[in-house]
């Protein structure tokens, strides 16, 4: 039984392998991912009921400058998040997206058509809820690429934007972190 797993597996490994490209080394792109989002409070809702965890959906476009750099923006809904106390009868939403600009580093593995990057970059947060107003996050990220075509590739990736939240008591380092698959064609 295990001889027929394995040979599975190879056969499905040689089989994707034989559809790889070596991607363009530059050009301009467009993107969109989806996937899942959580929350990070760093203890500032401590005692609260906090809904941490949504869907995200990401659209993007940049240049690839090369085959080992390029330039990305984003539009990022990063999902609702649900804060509440039974106790004081609380219950707030917050609904957070972000606007941001990333340099993308990219290590490429040949010509095999997978490659490795990571980005960093600036966000401006936008909150959808009461008393909130927006705020500037930094941002990081990591992931795996793997290409179809030239100009058509499927990406796993992990980010994270972070920002301070000052109150009269403490500070506070809150994060929205996503992981999404997305999908990416280069002209």
């Amino acid at each position: 039984m295990i001889k027929k797993y394995c040979l599975l597996i190879t056969c499905l490994i040689f089989s994707v392998a034989a559809y790889s490209a070596d991607p363009q080394s530059q050009g301009f792109y467009i993107g969109g991912a989806g996937g899942s989002s959580e929350f990070d409070d760093d203890g500032a809702f401590q005692g609260f009921d906090v809904d941490d965890s949504d869907t995200s959906l990401t659209i993007m476009g940049g240049y690839k400058v090369n085959r080992f750099f390029s330039v990305e923006a984003r539009y990022s809904d990063l999902g609702t998040f649900k804060v509440s106390h039974w106790y004081y009868d609380i219950s707030e939403k917050a609904d957070i997206d972000a606007l941001s600009i990333h340099a993308v580093g990219i290590i490429p593995f040949g010509a095999s058509g997978w490659a490795i990057f990571g980005q960093l970059g600036l966000a401006r947060l936008g909150f959808d809820c009461d008393g909130c107003s927006d705020e500037t996050a930094g941002s990081a990220g990591i992931g795996v690429q793997y290409s179809f075509t030239e100009s058509l590739a499927l990406a796993a990736q992990i980010d994270a934007y972070a920002w301070e939240e000052d109150d009269s008591y403490d500070d506070y380092t809150l994060s929205v972190a996503t992981a999404q698959i997305a999908l990416r064609y280069i002209f």
